[in-house]
Formats: structure tokens, C-alpha cells, sequence
């Protein structure tokens, strides 16, 4: 119940006020002990329209905005939002024509601090800062955007995750002109589409580590593809000691070096009881390093896998003394495990 002055009880109610009304509700005017008339109205107000308007992921005008903060300008025709909450949406792209491998523009990145984090090599990624796309590499697979209204302002953040869109996989890079790209690729000439509608997660907030800890989270309920480390059980081998082969012999791990450092390990007193045979066993070929032309920097990063078998270091040939070289990994494997009282191997 509302109180007005008695003069005001004979005038119509302003247009503001009526438009938060249904054409039903009554109306009437009363006289009231205190001198005052009272507005009693059979139910209560319709909220005003705009209190329900939300900020979902929207792009208007060529610019892309997530929770009503502008992420990306200069957004061509052919990119597509679908959002899925007002802080987060998939972003993706059409093309007119099918291909195995799409590259598409999604839109400036400039005057902004960025930290990404992209895969130099198959199974190793490094972190790289800038302020502009032209500063992301290719194969960038998390992208987080720091943006500012005032210089000493607080600071809000913006999160690009690359996902699996059916049978393609998702990488992001930058170009010359400060545009942010996304690639896609089935790896397999056969397998070709015209358009990726869910190759990038995007979601904002103001804490970037709650940030990326509630976007793995939403991935995880709506892929259904991979289960959040929170409720991942533990493997068994972390209650142990144990040596990886890495920092000790890099690519050049061989048996008898893996063999010499358990040893060492155990007549030390701190045997190992998991191993990691690092990178350096795998079949592989690198086409960017041809015998008898000079090294470039940056190709010992092209190697790519010929088989799922062990390179010759792990295997028995032809020319080699049969008490020398293991049969192959698995007796290797096997043959550690039992004489250096491991309990775990990968």
C-alpha cells in the first residue's frame, strides 16, 4: 500500500508509473485517519522490463561482447555466438566452401595485456605475453585477456579455450594485422566441413584463477568428454619416489643410461619406485632437418611420429649383441621392473 497526498488522489497516474501495470488492476482512492488518501491496487507491480534484461554473449555491429564487455572488434559476417550463460558462450565460423582446414578471422586484439599459453612442440606447451594479436603464436591453446576500463582501474578478464568440435581440433593464432584467428583441422583430407559453430570456449570474470577453474568445470558438464581434477582419484604412484629421464639424458635416453641411473638410484639409498622414460624412445622422422643443409632454430621442433613402435635404441637388430640391446620395450620394461623393484613405469 502506497500513501499520497489527498490532493493527488483524484489524478491519473503518470505513464511511468501505469505502464508497470496490468490493464486489469484496480485503482481507488480513499480518505485516511491522517489526512492522507491511499492507492490499493488488487496485485502487485509487473517488474519494469529492463530489470530482466541480461548481457548475453552478443555480436553487434562487428563487435563481439561477453557480459557486456567489448572482447573482440572488427568480428566478420561468418563468426557465430552461442551462448551459454551471460559470462560465457562458444564462438565458432562458417565458411562458403568444405575443407579439411579452415583458418578464420575472428576479430582485433589490440592495446591489451595477453598471456597465452601455445604448443611449441606435440606434447609441450610454453607461456607467451604481449598486447596485441600479432604477439600470438600459432598453435596457441588457452588465451586470457586482461581488460581495463580506467588505466588504475580494476581489471576484468577474458578466457579463449580452443575445444574439440566434433571430429576437428581448435588452435588460435594472430596475424600481421592484429587480428586473432582460429584454426581448424580434421587432420584427415576426407574428413571435411563448412563450418565450426563450437571450436572456442569464452567465458570472463574477475579472478582470473576462479576464472579458469569454473570454465574447466563448465566444459567438463557440457562436453561430458573429461572429468574435472577435483574429482579425478589420485594415482597410486605419487605415495612413491621416482626419476624421469628427462633432465638426465633429454632425447638421448638410451637402456643402458636408464639402467645406470636406477642403480645409482638405489646403491644411493633412495631407489626409485616409478619411472618415466621421457622423450627419446618414439619412432620419428623430422622433414624440416634434411642431412647435409644447416640447421635452422626452431626445427628440431618438427618431429613427427612414423609409427606407435620404439625407435632402434629400444629395439634388437640385426648387427647388435644380442646381451646388449633389449628385445624391445616391453622386456626392457619388464626386465627393470624386476631387477630395480619398480613398481610403476610410463
Amino acid at each position: 500500500m502506497a500513501l499520497i497526498p489527498p490532493s493527488l488522489g483524484s489524478l491519473q497516474l503518470n505513464a511511468p508509473f501505469s505502464s508497470f501495470l496490468s490493464p486489469k488492476h484496480t485503482i481507488f482512492t480513499s480518505p485516511h485517519g491522517h489526512g492522507f488518501g491511499c492507492v490499493c491496487l488488487h496485485k502487485t507491480w509487473r517488474r519494469p522490463p529492463s530489470m530482466f534484461l541480461t548481457n548475453k554473449p552478443v555480436i553487434k555491429d562487428g563487435v563481439l561482447s561477453i557480459n557486456g564487455k567489448d572482447t573482440l572488434t572488427g568480428v566478420p559476417d561468418n563468426v557465430v555466438v552461442t551462448p551459454l550463460s551471460n559470462s560465457s558462450a562458444f564462438v565458432g565460423a562458417t565458411s562458403t566452401l568444405p575443407d579439411s582446414r579452415h583458418v578464420f578471422r575472428l576479430g582485433l586484439i589490440q592495446d591489451i595485456r595477453l598471456l597465452c599459453l601455445f604448443r611449441f612442440k606435440l606434447w609441450w606447451m610454453i607461456p607467451r605475453m604481449g598486447n596485441s594479436g600479432q604477439d600470438i603464436p600459432i598453435e596457441t591453446q588457452m588465451l586470457l585477456l586482461e581488460a581495463k576500463e580506467e588505466p588504475d582501474g580494476p581489471a576484468s578478464y577474458i578466457l579463449f579455450l580452443p575445444v574439440l568440435d566434433g571430429e576437428f581440433r581448435s588452435s588460435l593464432q594472430g596475424n600481421q594485422s592484429n587480428e586473432l584467428e582460429l584454426c581448424v583441422e580434421s587432420g584427415d583430407p576426407a574428413i571435411v566441413t563448412s563450418r565450426s559453430l563450437k571450436a572456442v570456449f569464452v567465458n570472463c570474470g574477475d579472478n582470473p584463477f576462479d576464472l579458469m577453474n569454473q570454465s574447466m568445470k563448465t566444459l567438463e558438464k557440457h562436453l561430458g568428454t573429461f572429468s574435472h581434477r577435483e574429482t579425478k582419484q589420485m594415482p597410486g604412484m605419487l605415495d612413491w619416489f621416482g626419476w624421469c629421464t628427462w633432465d638426465a639424458f633429454y632425447h638421448g635416453v638410451n637402456p643402458q643410461g636408464i639402467r645406470d641411473g636406477l642403480k645409482s638410484l638405489s646403491e644411493g639409498g633412495t631407489p626409485a619406485k616409478f619411472l618415466i622414460i621421457d622423450d627419446g624412445w618414439q619412432d620419428t622422422t623430422n622433414e624440416f632437418q634434411k642431412e647435409g643443409e644447416p640447421f635452422i632454430e626452431g626445427s628440431q621442433f618438427g618431429a613427427r611420429l612414423v609409427s606407435i613402435k620404439e625407435n632402434n635404441k629400444f629395439r634388437e637388430t640385426a648387427n647388435e649383441d644380442l646381451n646388449e640391446a633389449p628385445s624391445g620395450l616391453k622386456d626392457f620394461v619388464s626386465d627393470i621392473k624386476s631387477t630395480f623393484g619398480l613398481k610403476y613405469d610410463l
